[in-house]
């Protein structure tokens, strides 16, 4: 028998719109921190959204200080997840390699090695021809001019560290509620008065961890959330020459394909600049040619695999490609942790932590100014160029 619709709870602390794996990790965080009446509300089900469609990449190989700042804080996270929160992550550490083909190319990945050395990230280095050969023999590398390379970075479990901040969350008191579509936002008595599918909830702040929709929730709440929502394809073949389980997710940075091993075959990718803002998720099978062609010219023997299976997800992108996270400067109580354009699986163990920080009034670890809200008011965005 199906279950029995519950209304929501009348009155809740905090009420966290997403239940992704930032939405998961922010309740996690407000209730280890002692915030005990938490909630968390999807229209869908737990982890089903962006976070159920993507490729699980983690790295620390940003150009911008306060990505990689946020990067080795979920590396050291998901070092010692099930320690923390119970369960695994299924972090694998194979590392990120980056590969330039051209001078352009080059001089950036350089630019971005040098501004991670100065964030303290010692593990990336550059990497020649011959290593980059070593690291992965299946690759044509006659074109190649170098690289960069992280041993620490690697890929995760997105449904695992999702289950895992969502049961580590119920454990310290935060509920989690899935099938609830929020469908207003009114200030009330210093908090918000929120009209759900479920019910009314009187909560004392809102975090918006609504990914691609987070428009939309940033309209009802009445200020602007510039995130728009971009289709991005992901293909799983079955085993081909050439890719092992310790096979590092490799990146073309020229053309954005990358892979990484899935299972004994291997998850591929591949960003359109082409494509249109839209909240499609459905799979465009002749995109699928124009990978493969990009696809085969770095890894020869992909002509030989074998597609198995393939979906759709969305990125939540924003102006310049980094996350906003911190309460909105024009709307109090209306807290945003969204807009991570293709990061926010990765992003989402330290960011957990940054923003319940900054909501319980304790200074986070380390400067995330950067990602306020406002900074597109003000002009004062720096854009994220290692974006894949």
């Amino acid at each position: 028998m199906p279950r029995p619709e519950l209304g929501v709870p009348a009155r809740v602390d905090a009420l966290v719109v997403g239940a992704g794996c930032v939405g998961c990790s922010i309740a996690y965080n407000l209730a280890e921190r002692g915030m005990r009446n938490v909630l968390v509300v999807d229209r869908g089900e737990v982890g089903a959204g962006s976070t159920g469609r993507c490729a699980g990449g983690v790295r620390q190989q940003f150009g911008t200080e306060v990505n990689i700042r946020i990067g080795m804080r979920s590396v050291e996270i998901l070092r010692d997840f099930e320690a923390r929160v119970g369960r695994s992550a299924d972090f694998r550490q194979i590392g990120y390699l980056f590969l330039a083909s051209d001078d352009d190319a080059l001089a950036e990945l350089r630019r971005n090695l040098a501004q991670q050395r100065e964030a303290g990230l010692a593990d990336a280095h550059e990497v020649g021809v011959d290593e980059i050969a070593r690291l992965v023999p299946a690759l044509r590398t006659d074109d190649l001019l170098g690289g960069t390379f992280c041993q620490t970075d690697g890929i995760a479990g997105p449904n695992e560290v999702t289950q895992g901040y969502a049961h580590a969350a119920r454990e310290r008191g935060a509920r989690i509620m899935e099938g609830v579509d929020v469908t207003a936002l009114a200030p009330h008595a210093g908090g918000w008065r929120v009209s759900t599918s479920r019910g009314e909830i009187r909560a004392g702040l809102v975090v918006c961890a609504a990914g691609a929709w987070s428009a939309a929730l940033g309209e009802l709440a009445g200020t602007n959330v510039p995130v728009e929502p971009y289709r991005r394809h992901i293909f799983v073949t079955k085993p081909f020459p050439g890719v092992s389980r310790t096979t590092p997710m490799t990146v073309d940075f020229r053309t954005s394909f990358y892979f990484h091993p899935e299972g004994e075959g291997a998850l591929l990718g591949m960003s359109d600049p082409a494509e249109p803002p839209s909240f499609r998720t459905d799979v465009d099978w002749d995109f699928l040619e124009h990978l493969v062609e990009h696809g085969v010219q770095r890894v020869p023997s992909l002509a030989d695999a074998e597609i198995m299976t393939g979906w759709a997800g969305l990125y939540e992108v924003t102006p310049d490609h980094q996350a906003i996270v911190g309460e909105a400067a024009d709307v109090p109580g209306f807290w945003l942790c969204t807009g991570f354009s293709g990061h926010g699986f990765m992003q989402a163990p330290a960011v957990g932590e940054l923003l319940a920080d900054a909501i319980t009034g304790k200074a986070p670890a380390f400067d995330i100014s950067p990602l306020r809200p406002g900074r597109f008011a003000a002009g004062e965005q720096t854009e994220e160029r290692a974006v894949i």
